[in-house]
């Protein structure tokens, strides 16, 4: 019996220790110290400080008022899902907000197409070393621009509360490379008090205006794209925004840089009902 009892007499403080630490687990990331420029890979194009204008997959910087909706950021506190480099994170800033970046890191496996004869681990192992490159360049940047954005890794699926509320969400471009894209969308539509921005590719032009429907990307056939799963109109996002409590909505179209081409995007800024 006196055993018994001590067992139950301890029980309840370890579980209370427990609980203490998963409450003071901070979702954050400790500042990586990045100082060379061949560790980063740039998924924007950006102006770095000391080095001058470094090529991305992406140049939104002659548009970016547009890319992000033409919003106004000045005292607001930004999610920026998906941040990559940092470009909207580090412009959201300059405009006045306080931003958190969200991002995958090397520890995270990209949502990979698993098509059955692809090499599935050689494609997660070779993504996870550029995730790695990427996350130094968004260090790299933030300590030459002197940043005082905060960093959180992890799924998109699962984006930690712990982050806290936040006035606007950011999805630049990333939900055509995900398998649930509304999934994606709700788990920072409930930490959103008041704004969604989400801008992505438009391949059908603004004939994409009219239509309400995904187009599924991936082709068995050839076992590619392994990284893309959609086309995503922008119809189609309004009524996602809807659903998750954000049924006002606008969708403004702009032309941007890929690789030095340019491609026709849209933008859909959603918005809550005013209390």
């Amino acid at each position: 019996m006196f055993g018994a009892a001590r067992f139950c007499y301890q029980k309840p403080e370890r579980n209370k220790r427990r609980q203490t630490s998963m409450m003071t687990t901070s979702p954050f990331a400790e500042e990586r110290l990045v100082t060379n420029i061949e560790d980063c890979y740039f998924y924007h194009t950006m102006d770095i400080p000391g080095h001058g204008i470094v090529e991305g997959e992406w140049d939104l910087r002659a548009n970016i008022g547009n890319y992000l909706g033409g919003y106004d950021f000045q005292g607001r506190r930004v999610l920026d899902v998906g941040a990559a480099s940092g470009l909207l994170t580090f412009f959201a800033e300059k405009k006045g907000a306080s931003v958190v970046s969200y991002d995958l890191s090397e520890h995270h496996s990209w949502d990979v197409v698993p098509y059955a004869n692809a090499d599935l681990t050689k494609i997660d192992t070779t993504r996870r070393g550029h995730m790695r490159r990427i996350n130094n360049a968004y260090w790299l940047c933030h300590r030459l621009l002197g940043s005082h954005a905060r960093a959180s890794y992890g799924s998109v699926y699962d984006i930690p509360k712990t982050i806290g509320p936040v006035d606007v969400s950011i999805y630049g471009s990333i939900l055509l490379h995900l398998r649930d894209p509304f999934l994606a969308l709700s788990s920072a539509a409930g930490l959103t008090k008041s704004t969604m921005i989400v801008a992505d590719v438009c391949p059908f032009g603004r004939l994409g205006q009219f239509l309400a429907n995904p187009k599924f990307i991936p082709n068995p056939a050839r076992c590619s794209p392994w990284d893309t799963w959609w086309n995503l109109p922008p119809r189609l996002i309004q009524k996602y925004l809807a659903i998750l409590g954000f049924p006002h909505s606008e969708v403004t179209w702009h032309r941007q840089l890929y690789q030095h081409k340019p491609k026709t995007l849209y933008t859909v800024v959603g918005h809550r009902d005013k209390p």
